[in-house]
């Protein structure tokens, strides 16, 4: 992976010469660029505003001068690289690595042993930073790098001064403005791009190898162990690598070159130019770099959903195969959460997936569907939008009324705020299954999840809805519960590799059917699915008799509990025997369902019935249905 790491890397770096520039911002504070003449002389001494001096707050909106105005030699300096990985300063106040550059904040100018002195603080630490500095340049330029310390000297002697002289007159800014942790930045400009270049790599060729001790030189080539992501320590025995190909018990040893363009890979990270997940595909120079540019279209980077769905939908891309699926985390260094290879990625479904509104649910108006609708669902992100959603309570996938997307597929969660009484069950559900959707989704492992895990999930997310959900109308009226009841039926076969594959969501319809001819008198109950439907619809209706002033969807946990269809019976019978004063046992219609469901004599297994004995509960309780008059 290393290797298609440098390689995507350096296509990149050629294809968009741009991309080490996007999202460089120089740092608020003073900046100072000095230039010197071949003698050594300060030549622009009595400096302009805004060409050899000039003052950029923090925040640029605040900013006196527009970041626009700010001299191309300093952005230029920026994109060479000046970025430090180890400092050159030992007590660490200089943030420069570069002998033609000096970085440090405000609040080093004062010296906080010797109150009223200033400057001196910063400038004892100059000669150890230069001698440091001067081992990073040929030797040709020594000179120089000695005539730009003594120029920096001066200038840190007298920069409180040199602050108020030059900008008190023109009253852009006073000294007390300059915040202690804003930068004072001095530059070197009568030198080259290429030689700040050539000082930047050699102060990397220290700094990018775990340790120099483990570095060799094969025909006058440089090897090291590259530290991208490596703590290797050799004195820890249990880090130390026991299986790889090992030379002097290390292996993996790459060239200053591969070092480097691991270095740029992870500045671009750190910078967040590059999408998350990063896809790296394969021997597909185009499509990497198609992918880089779609991702920096507009102002507002892509987010990976809206790149993939350009790249197939606008660029008409037919497939995405063979890449690698970097996903990462950014805190103050890179966290790999996980990285796989994807031989195929499956956009669109081969042919959509349909949600039926089997349980008649009511949904609110959405991009994806439209009120009271079936659900068509062509591409993988619908799927991720409307079902990973509504499994997970809106918690794994997110989706303000804004429009905002947030996923959580290995981020820490919270659900403190969420919920009441399902919250651990949610909670449980998501650390359980978020990696099963994921590979699902966004590699495509279509066996990641199965018919059972499917089974387990759907009822845990109900069964968290019911746990958290109140009563406010008849107990089958709940749009939360039946929107997850309609994913379950008619998602089921789509996780069910078995050969003979249930029309799930028909069963309910025909269910339904069956109950009207049960409750006129004209059939009976004859499988272990119509037992359970039916001992639904009777729960259900026994439930819309309780008169407690709190009453919510905890009431049909001790129903759920019940292992064997007899258990149920017993627990359905003791229920009636409390409501009976509140039902009317002349109905014909109850009387059919209940003595058919009471007396049912084959003892079956409850567990694979639930989504029967759900469904049975919130579906339109056949016992209100009028009768049909001749």
């Amino acid at each position: 992976m290393i290797r298609e790491i440098i390689n995507f890397t350096k296509d990149i770096i050629e294809d968009c010469p741009d991309i080490m520039q996007r999202n460089l911002k120089p740092n608020g504070g003073l900046y100072i660029f000095v230039d010197m003449d071949e003698a050594g002389n300060w030549v622009n001494e009595n400096g302009v505003y805004g060409q050899d001096y000039l003052y950029l707050k923090t925040n640029d909106s605040e900013s006196p001068i527009p970041i626009s105005e700010i001299t191309a030699f300093e952005e230029e300096v920026k994109r060479v690289g000046t970025t430090m990985n180890k400092v050159l300063d030992k007590n660490s106040q200089i943030f420069s690595c570069s002998p033609y550059a000096v970085v440090f904040k405000k609040k080093s100018l004062t010296n906080e042993k010797i109150p009223g002195i200033k400057g001196e603080k910063i400038c004892k630490l100059l000669p150890f930073y230069f001698e440091n500095a001067r081992k990073l340049c040929l030797l040709e330029e020594q000179q120089r790098i000695v005539n730009f310390e003594a120029i920096c000297g001066i200038i840190l002697n007298g920069v409180e001064n040199f602050i108020r002289e030059h900008f008190d007159e023109k009253k852009i800014i006073l000294v007390d403005q300059l915040k202690d942790d804003e930068y004072i930045s001095i530059y070197l400009r009568s030198v080259s791009l290429n030689d700040y270049k050539k000082a930047h790599d050699c102060y990397l060729k220290d700094k990018l190898y775990n340790k120099g001790e483990f570095n060799k030189t094969v025909n006058g080539i440089l090897y090291g162990v590259s530290g991208f992501l490596n703590g290797l320590n050799t004195k820890k025995t249990f880090l130390v690598h026991r299986t790889a190909c090992m030379d002097e018990g290390l292996c993996g040893r790459i060239t200053f070159e591969d070092a480097l363009l691991l270095d740029k890979f992870q500045s671009l990270i750190l910078r967040k130019v590059l999408p998350n997940p990063l896809p790296i595909a394969i021997n597909q120079r185009k499509i990497n770099q198609l992918l880089i540019n779609l991702f920096h279209e507009n102002k507002t980077p892509l987010s990976y959903r809206e790149l993939i769905k350009s790249l197939f939908e606008q660029h008409e891309i037919k497939e995405l195969s063979e890449f690698y699926l970097l996903n990462y985390s950014k805190a103050k260094d890179i966290v790999i959460n996980d990285i796989d290879f994807v031989p195929m990625f499956r956009y669109y479904f081969d042919k959509p997936l349909l949600i039926e509104n089997v349980m008649l649910a009511g949904y609110k108006r959405d991009e994806i569907f439209e009120e009271e609708q079936d659900i068509s669902l062509k591409d993988i992100f619908s799927f991720e939008h409307v079902v990973v959603r509504e499994i997970f309570n809106n918690c794994l996938v997110t989706i303000k009324k804004d429009g905002s997307y947030k996923s959580l597929y290995f981020d820490e969660v919270d659900l403190s705020k969420r919920f009441d009484n399902g919250k651990f069950l949610i909670y449980q559900l998501i650390m359980k299954y978020r990696y099963a959707f994921y590979e699902y989704i966004y590699k495509s492992k279509q066996n990641a999840i199965n018919a059972l895990m499917f089974d387990e999930m759907m009822f845990t997310s109900i069964l968290a809805s019911i746990k958290n959900e109140e009563v406010k109308s008849l107990f089958s009226f709940n749009n939360v519960i039946k929107r997850k009841l309609n994913i379950w039926f008619s998602l089921y076969n789509l996780f069910n590799n078995d050969k003979k594959k249930e029309v799930m969501a028909s069963n309910v319809t025909d269910l339904m059917s069956k109950m009207g001819i049960v409750a006129k008198g004209e059939a009976v109950l004859e499988t272990p699915e119509e037992f359970a439907f039916a001992a639904g619809q009777l729960v259900s209706y026994l439930m819309d008799k309780s008169v407690a002033s709190d009453k919510n969807y905890s009431m049909l946990e001790p129903y759920l509990q019940k292992t064997k269809s007899k258990h149920l019976q017993d627990a359905i019978a003791h229920v009636f025997s409390q409501y009976k004063h509140a039902v009317s046992i002349y109905g014909k219609a109850f009387k059919a369902l209940a003595s058919n469901v009471l007396t049912y004599d084959e003892d079956v297994d409850m567990k694979p019935l639930l989504k029967y004995f759900l469904a049975g509960c919130f579906s339109n309780c056949i016992i209100y249905e009028k009768k049909e008059e001749n």
